[in-house]
């Protein structure tokens, strides 16, 4: 049954709405790790998005909590999938501090190498030659995006490398969390799992977090922080809403344009606000790379597609 017209038109905005704010939360990231910890910020993003997602939930009477009550042994899976998205947020946050926001989305592509990989080890999926081809895209994406910068990593590891291989780590820790959602979501919505991480995940750090830190914030940095928070439940609502009104090959194909928001946003700050955003510093054919690793992220989405509709017209 093919999507009626406006669901999809619908879902192509989250999906858009979603790539555009997941563009630009690491340059607020950034601004956050000049003045907080990474454990403490990450405490705070799942404080906020929490007390949004819990009164919603009550309303719709979705809470996930009598679920738990009923097989404690769902707490396993969640904790896994918890402790995944912690060293997500803290590997991601903390990279920050040594490189810039666009070098670091375009990294978190690896987590899509990894994640179609691990299907195929864990869940058996199968990988096809154009989902390995996209990869091979990508790859070659990444080697043009470093190119000014790859061989200093290797000779010489300074903070830049630093920055990539806390990048790097981020990408992995995402992957385990993506495989445990997968199994979490025969028994959870989208929603409820990410009630769950944030409320665990609070649990987990406090013994980390720097209450008092916050207490010296300015207004406009408590105002990013806030939007840190707010981020997490935009970005994950509008991506499940997307989700269920259009196709999930489509909507994965949109995210995959992230890492160009980031690109954009990082020259536009950087242009009206010079000294306070870095300007990213890319060649011509660091930018090529950019939108070659895009590219292979989405030809290994929905190349397949492409590829079977694009037959099928020439068979006309």
């Amino acid at each position: 049954m093919t999507t009626p017209l406006k669901n999809a038109k619908l879902g192509f905005i989250l999906s858009v709405f979603t790539a555009f704010i997941w563009g630009n939360v690491p340059i607020a990231l950034k601004e956050m790790m000049q003045v907080l910890d990474a454990p403490t910020l990450v405490w705070y993003r799942f404080l906020i998005a929490f007390l949004i997602l819990l009164p919603i939930l009550a309303v719709k009477k979705d809470l996930p909590f009598r679920k738990i009550q009923k097989n404690p042994k769902f707490l396993i899976l969640l904790s896994i999938l918890t402790l995944g998205i912690i060293g997500n947020f803290i590997l991601l946050s903390k990279s920050l501090v040594y490189t810039t926001p666009t070098v670091v989305q375009i990294v978190i592509q690896l987590s899509s190498v990894g994640l179609l990989f691990a299907g195929v080890i864990v869940f058996k999926e199968r990988l096809s030659r154009t989902q390995l081809l996209g990869v091979i895209i990508l790859m070659i994406g990444l080697l043009l995006f470093f190119n000014t910068n790859l061989i200093e990593m290797i000779s010489s590891f300074n903070d830049y490398s630093l920055g990539v291989v806390l990048a790097l780590l981020g990408a992995l820790s995402w992957v385990f969390f993506a495989l445990a959602q997968k199994v979490a979501l025969r028994d959870f919505s989208s929603l409820q799992i990410l009630l769950i991480l944030n409320g665990i995940g609070m649990i987990f750090l406090l013994p980390f977090v720097n209450f008092s830190a916050v207490l010296t914030l300015s207004t406009a940095k408590l105002m990013i922080l806030a939007y840190c928070g707010l981020n997490t439940v935009l970005g994950y609502g509008a991506l499940a809403e997307a989700m269920r009104l259009w196709e999930v090959s489509k909507v994965s194909a949109m995210i995959t344009f992230t890492p160009l928001f980031t690109l954009a946003f990082s020259l536009v700050f950087a242009a009206m606000w010079p000294t306070v955003f870095e300007h990213p510093s890319l060649n011509f054919l660091g930018y090529i790379g950019v939108f070659t690793v895009v590219f292979g992220a989405m030809f290994m989405v929905i190349g397949e597609t492409l590829i079977r509709s694009l037959t099928q017209k020439r068979a006309k």
